[in-house]
């Protein structure tokens, strides 16, 4: 049970990643509070932006293949 978990995160991690980022991008202009939006500096939110975009690219969202999958 556990390793089947385990498998699905390293499979589907681009998913999970991407998931997260656009969160992290999208949900304080969504609550606006200035709580949230203290998590992220003004002056660093183009560059939160813009690492999540390169790293979406980098990533390629599709699931990962695992060493132990025959080829």
């Amino acid at each position: 049970m556990l390793n089947q978990i385990y498998e699905a995160l390293v499979r589907f991690r681009t998913w999970v990643v991407n998931l997260f980022a656009a969160a992290l991008i999208v949900l304080p202009e969504l609550l606006n509070a200035p709580e949230v939006l203290a998590v992220i500096p003004p002056s660093y939110q183009k560059w939160v932006f813009v690492g999540a975009l390169l790293l979406n690219i980098w990533m390629r969202p599709r699931p990962a293949v695992m060493k132990k999958d025959v080829q």
